[in-house]
């Protein structure tokens, strides 16, 4: 499948610029973790000093916006210089950022800003060096996240889809969903089909993914708002997902169901789900477990 898939959500955070939505995110984010240090009290030094973010290993640099946010809010009388922006590869030895201010606000802010550059910059790291392994098959996030947006900011930044920024951004329809429902599987999903343009439905076995393919292309010939529905395959791995693929197509459906691998996806066996029939993988790996890029802020008085 080679159109566009609706898991890159990123359009919601950017446009020519970051999104209300994601300022709001951003703002709520870095005001948090300034806030948190009860020592960030005003300082009255306003001799000036350079700070210099180093790198000290190779990465994907992501953190640009919110830092811009973090400094335009709590460093008075500033000048920024960014050597690389957004998305861009670096490598050990690269000056990324050069920031002139009050030396007080500088040391105010050093440690947040930190935290906030090496965590993003590691999850677009690490999903860049997954989606090179995962490739063609594209490489999603999940919901699990520590940061929410900013986390999925990190993954979009780094070559990957966001998926669904929360529980209102499209409709996801799991296991739990069914058990509590009062309506028939078909018309369940029948009704969550004319209110988004993004639905997943969770299966968990080759014998319910051919169940609600059937459902699904009964509910296309009376014309849903989405053209294509994702079926979330739950813990199975590359060679059941390959077989339902092979079931979707006989039934001439794979062009309106993307196929979506989820559960146990790990570095190890990336190079598996490469060759499955999938379109995209997902996993919370991504935002739950990357390392940090290392970095160092060096200071000096003007």
């Amino acid at each position: 499948m080679t159109m566009g898939l609706p898991h890159d959500r990123a359009h919601l955070l950017w446009n020519d610029g970051p999104t209300r939505r994601f300022k709001k995110s951003i703002e709520s984010w870095v005001n948090a973790m300034y806030t948190d240090d009860p020592s960030m009290s005003e300082s009255h030094d306003v001799r000036r000093a350079r700070s210099t973010i180093v790198a000290k290993s190779s990465g994907v640099l992501c953190g640009e916006p919110v830092l811009n946010h973090l400094f335009n809010r709590y460093c008075h009388n500033h000048e920024m210089h960014w050597r690389f922006h957004e998305g861009s590869k670096f490598q050990c030895g690269d000056v990324l950022l050069e920031v002139t201010g009050n030396t007080g606000d500088l040391l105010k802010i050093e440690r947040v800003c930190m935290n906030v550059i090496t965590r993003l910059s590691g999850i677009a790291t690490s999903t860049s060096e997954w989606q090179e392994k995962t490739h063609p098959v594209r490489l999603a996030a999940t919901r699990k996240t520590n940061w929410g947006v900013l986390d999925k900011w990190a993954v979009h930044t780094g070559g990957g889809l966001t998926h669904r920024l929360d529980r209102s951004d499209g409709i996801m329809i799991k296991e739990n969903d069914f058990a509590v429902s009062d309506s028939p599987e078909f018309s369940l999903i029948e009704a969550k089909s004319k209110l988004t343009d993004f639905l997943v439905v969770e299966v968990v076995s080759a014998e319910h993914a051919f169940r609600t393919a059937k459902c699904w292309e009964k509910i296309l010939v009376d014309s849903a708002s989405c053209d294509r529905i994702t079926l979330l395959l739950d813990n199975l791995d590359p060679d059941e997902c390959t077989g339902i693929a092979d079931i979707v197509s006989s039934m001439g459906l794979r062009d309106s169901v993307i196929l979506e691998g989820s559960g146990g996806v790990k570095w190890d066996n990336l190079h598996h789900w490469a060759k499955s029939s999938v379109d995209v993988v997902s996993s919370g790996t991504l935002t739950m477990e990357s390392s940090v890029v290392d970095m160092t802020m060096l200071m000096e008085a003007c």
